[in-house]
Formats: structure tokens, C-alpha cells, sequence
């Protein structure tokens, strides 16, 4: 055979093939980079993989993040695996497991700390019961997820908004047998906390086995807070503290909730008792600083500490029952700068009532 005849005569067609070959490769290899946003978004697992694939690019890095953001608004249970561990107060089912590890742990430091639901701290007894329960339990954040309160028809988000605020969530821990733990949290300045327990079943409250989750806790909405009030009511003791019932007008402030704002506020005994749409703008105007209730400095002050002429005067107006909450605007309270409300049981001691309150510089009020 001539060798030499025939590279002449095919060398130039072998030479375009493998030319071709190697193109349709390096295309091939290119095309997983057009669809990366996609994935990341659509897929649960794959948020992971982009975001080893992508470290390299800082515009690819964004992608993913924006794609995990997407994410944990589908299903809040990723949240779990994604946000970084010093930003738990964002999570509540994180606020459920923290509350769960202090449990577990016989921490009633920790548990305080992580949740305050009323009948726990006015009857320490019931502690050492959810002790004892959690003890028995085998926790796993997979059996948790944030409830869609969009589902709730309007009455019971607006008594959800009223009982526990209106950024208030609720984590529902998935038990056996259809069973739900439901877990209700909300945001303090002091973080998320757990404030409400109760559990629901196929079947309960004569509406059948075949009734739907909202429907479910829509009525246990309605027995949490009647047992809420039943509580106050026999222990002559509000189930809000002020800073938190506070903490609550901010939240209601923030959502731009005015029927929320109002009822917290007192309703027709308390301060905004003319029920003016302006009463909540200011306040909802201090809150576009700040992220979250949780990073506004809400402290009482004692009555020791407030000037004499005012302490006099609030005590000939309020009676001798009143609290001194400070909000302290974004400079902190070196600038004086805040906003100070006065707090006392309402008619039926059930709650505390905003008296007063007034933005400010707040120097003079201090002695």
C-alpha cells in the first residue's frame, strides 16, 4: 500500500474531523453554565453543587445566593441547612430546636432564654413536665415546618396578629399517627421566642377526620388565646410583660397592621383610643431603620431612675402601677433619642396598656 499516495489523497478530510470533534467537546462543556440559575432555584440538592461549582466567580456566587433565597421562601425547612449559624434569630423552627436542646438538657436558663410561654412562668411545675417530655422525645428537624398563615382565613390571622403579633409564626413538629405539636413564636428585643404550645389531631373538635390543617389550628387559635386570657384573669397577672407587649406595637408597626396596633395598644382604654390612622405612622416610620423588633433597644427603666416632677406627675395620672419602657432610637441611647412609654394593667389586669408615650430627646426624664 502507498502510504504517501494516501495521506494526499484523505490527510485533509482526517484533519477537519478531528477539528470538528474537538469543538462539539468544548461546546458541550460550556452549556451546564446557561442553566445553572435554574437548577439552583428548582432543585433542593442542587444548590449545593452550583455553589462548589462557582467559587471562582463572584457573579456566579450571587446566582446562588439568590437562588437559596428562593429556596428557603418555598420551604422554610431548608432554612435549617442554609442560613449561617450566628443569624438563628431569623428562623423559628430554629427558635423550637434551641428551645428543645435546653429541654433536653435541664438548662431552665437556656429554656428562658429561647421561650416564654405564660403558663410555664407563672407555674414552674409545668417546666419539669416539658422537661420530662422532651426527655422522651427523639427531636428531628425534618418532622418540622413553618405553617403558611395565608391559608388561615382572615379572623383567625387577625387574632393570631393579636395575641401574638404580627410577625408571629407557627411551627407545626409532626408527631405520630397525623398528630401535630403546634409551636406558636414571635419576635422580642431580646430574640425569637417560643410563646404558645398546644397540639392537634385528625378529628378534633367534632370537625371530622377529613378536615383540613387550617381548619384545625384556626380553632386552636381561638382556645390558645381564650386559655390565655382564662390564665391572666386567674393569676391577676398579665401574660405580656411590657417590653414585650411593646416589642408587639413595634412588630404591628412595622407590618403596617393598625387593627393589630390598636387592640395591643389597648383598644379603647389605652392612649390610642381614638383609633386615628396617624397614631401608628410614626411609629412605623422609626421602624424603616431597623430590620426587625429584635434589633431595637426596648429596656424598662425603673422609677428610681426617672426624675422626681415627672414620677410625681405620672403617679397622680396613672396611679401607682405605671412602668417606664424606653425605646432607644437607631444612635442608641448616648444621643437621648427614643421614644418612652408609659405602661399599666388595664381594667381587668389581664394586660398591660400603653398609657403614654412620647419620641423624643428623653434626657430630662432621668435623674
Amino acid at each position: 500500500m502507498n502510504i504517501g499516495k494516501l495521506y494526499k489523497q484523505y490527510g485533509l478530510t482526517l484533519a477537519l474531523a478531528v477539528l470538528t470533534i474537538l469543538l462539539t467537546v468544548a461546546c458541550s462543556k460550556e452549556e451546564p453554565s446557561s442553566v445553572q440559575p435554574t437548577s439552583a432555584a428548582s432543585i433542593p440538592n442542587a444548590g449545593k453543587s452550583v455553589r462548589e461549582e462557582s467559587e471562582t466567580s463572584a457573579s456566579a456566587k450571587e446566582s446562588v445566593r439568590t437562588a437559596f433565597r428562593q429556596e428557603e421562601q418555598v420551604d422554610r425547612q431548608a432554612e435549617q441547612g442554609s442560613e449561617p449559624k450566628g443569624d438563628t434569630n431569623r428562623n423559628p423552627i430554629e427558635a423550637v430546636l434551641r428551645m428543645y436542646e435546653a429541654l433536653q438538657a435541664d438548662d431552665s436558663e437556656s429554656y428562658f432564654q429561647h421561650a416564654d410561654i405564660p403558663s410555664v412562668r407563672i407555674s414552674p411545675a409545668k417546666l419539669k413536665v416539658l422537661i420530662e417530655e422532651a426527655g422522651k422525645r427523639e427531636v428531628r428537624p425534618e418532622r418540622f415546618m413553618v405553617f403558611d398563615k395565608e391559608m388561615l382565613d382572615q379572623a383567625s390571622r387577625q387574632l393570631l396578629a393579636i395575641t401574638y403579633g404580627s410577625q408571629a409564626e407557627i411551627v407545626l413538629e409532626e408527631l405520630s399517627q397525623g398528630d401535630h405539636n403546634l409551636w406558636f413564636v414571635t419576635a422580642f428585643t431580646d430574640g425569637l421566642k417560643v410563646v404558645e404550645q398546644s397540639t392537634i389531631y385528625p378529628g378534633a373538635y367534632e370537625l371530622g377526620r377529613e378536615a383540613a390543617m387550617e381548619e384545625l389550628i384556626a380553632v386552636e387559635i381561638r382556645h390558645t388565646a381564650e386559655d390565655r386570657a382564662f390564665l391572666a384573669a386567674k393569676a391577676k397577672m398579665p401574660v405580656l410583660t411590657p417590653v414585650q407587649t411593646v416589642s408587639l406595637l413595634y412588630q404591628a408597626a412595622q407590618a403596617e397592621d393598625q387593627e393589630t396596633f390598636y387592640a395591643i395598644s389597648g383598644g379603647a382604654e389605652g392612649y390610642f383610643s381614638g383609633h386615628y390612622v396617624q397614631d401608628m405612622v410614626e411609629f412605623t416610620e422609626w421602624m424603616k431603620s431597623f430590620e426587625s423588633v429584635q434589633h431595637v433597644r426596648i429596656e424598662p427603666v425603673s422609677k428610681e431612675n426617672i426624675a422626681e416632677n415627672y414620677r410625681v406627675e405620672f403617679d397622680k395620672r396613672f396611679g401607682s402601677a405605671w412602668q417606664f419602657i424606653v425605646a432607644w432610637g437607631s444612635e442608641g441611647e448616648a444621643s437621648y433619642q427614643g421614644t418612652y412609654w408609659i405602661m399599666a394593667p388595664g381594667g381587668d389586669e389581664s394586660r398591660y396598656v400603653v398609657r403614654q408615650a412620647l419620641t423624643a430627646n428623653l434626657e430630662s426624664f432621668f435623674r
